[in-house]
């Protein structure tokens, strides 16, 4: 399975920042702001451009009650609802973002071990979901820790995180060998715990960050250049901001889903970026630039996938090929004349429904004044009248009261 995109949830626009649980202390507060949030989903947090953590658990999630200050668990929630969450981070703070996914295929790193502790007791809360006495035997267990649980030598479900470490007197940081304590695990366990298990954590390497997105931009074009390669003219969101690099990596997400329940499929996960254009001119950066080409080595490229580029904690660079280098001269997109074109030439950027429309419309009126109105014409949302603008133009076209010309401006 490849990994897929599931949700959002944004920290510091949710009404309430933190809330207390007793026994726990505080968690924060977010908005799912794209897709859903579903307990036990894997994780990874994001601070501006970068990634500071990844294969973290929504271990925890619950919100509050309307018209109360009682705290409720949820094991789902939609698009703008507000939660607080448990992942096995207390960095968490406004700005922040948990973006959430599933992947079957690739996990964590599990090949090296830091601790392993015996469980002694499990116990289950309502809110909180298991709670497990430890007993460490080797090493250190500590809070935040990957971990896995071990039954007869085996794992037991996924990877999952330590929540939290309570020692006699309260919260504590760690558990040296020999000193027991209780771990929360909340409800990352795909088979409730019994006592004879192990716990496992496993060793993570150090960074300040795993790695830095340069941005996001929408395919709107794509020309096959037969060599296994495409040129992808994009477009970066209205609001955000975008640094394409030649020689850096990019992913291709598809869109799947509502508004509700939006997801995005990652379809080709590190891919070189081996060209770019601004202008029908070839460049090695394209910061500041909102309309742009991009050459990637794949083809499975489509109109309204998403290409996000970004660049692995402590990876260099791809070697950038020569700007003069067949590869790295994208080709130039043509614009379409929507007051021209034919039926097929409009069926590559409208719906069967749509060309239908638009061909009786021009040859009832005599053509459009410029893509704006051509969008307004056949029904296009504001969304996709944008979109349309870095594909179509409308060449000039007689009135037919007056003989008067319009412009496409």
């Amino acid at each position: 399975m490849t990994e897929v995109r599931v949700g959002l949830i944004e920290f510091g626009k949710a009404l309430n920042d933190t809330i207390t649980l007793p026994g726990l202390g505080e968690l924060p507060g977010g908005q799912v702001s794209i897709g859903r949030a579903v307990r036990g989903a894997r994780a990874r947090l994001r601070r501006g451009d970068r990634v500071l953590a990844d294969n973290l658990r929504l271990g925890i999630m619950v919100r509050k009650k309307f018209f109360s200050s009682d705290v409720e668990p949820v094991t789902d929630a939609g698009f703008l609802k507000d939660v607080f969450v448990a992942v096995g981070r207390r960095d968490i703070g406004n700005g922040d973002s948990l973006e959430l996914y599933t992947d079957d295929a690739v996990g964590p790193d599990t090949s090296r071990q830091d601790g392993l502790a015996v469980v002694l007791a499990p116990a289950y809360d309502q809110l909180t979901g298991f709670h497990v006495q430890v007993r460490p035997q080797t090493g250190v267990l500590r809070y935040g820790a990957l971990a896995a649980l071990l039954r007869g030598g085996r794992p037991v479900g996924e990877p999952l995180r330590v929540l939290g470490l309570f020692g006699p007197a309260g919260p504590v940081e760690e558990l040296p060998a020999g000193q027991p304590g209780t771990a929360l695990l909340g409800f990352q366990c795909d088979v409730p715990p019994m006592a004879g298990d192990a716990l496992t954590a496993f060793h993570e390497p150090a960074h300040d960050h795993l790695e830095r997105r340069e941005g996001a931009a929408v395919v709107h074009g794509v020309t096959d250049l037969g060599n296994g390669s495409v040129v992808a003219a994009v477009e970066v969101p209205e609001g955000r901001a975008a640094q394409f690099t030649v020689g850096t990596r990019a992913r291709v997400l598809r869109p799947a889903g509502t508004t509700f329940n939006e997801r995005s499929t990652v379809i080709a996960p590190e891919l070189p970026i081996l060209s770019l254009a601004t202008g029908g001119v070839a460049v090695r950066t394209t910061a500041g630039s909102r309309v742009f080409t991009v050459g990637l080595g794949t083809r499975d490229v489509r109109e309204n996938d998403t290409i996000e580029a970004y660049v692995p904690v402590g990876v260099v660079p791809l070697a950038a090929p020569p700007v003069s280098a067949p590869v790295s001269a994208p080709l130039p997109v043509p614009l379409l004349d929507v007051n021209t074109a034919s039926g097929p030439e409009l069926a590559r950027v409208l719906s069967p429904e749509r060309v239908e429309r638009a061909l009786k419309l021009r040859q009832r009126q005599g053509g459009f004044a410029d893509v704006e109105a051509f969008g307004v014409a056949i029904g296009l949302q504001p969304h996709e009248i944008v979109r349309l603008r870095t594909r179509a133009t409308a060449g000039r076209v007689p009135l037919r009261e007056t003989g008067v010309r319009q412009l496409d401006i």
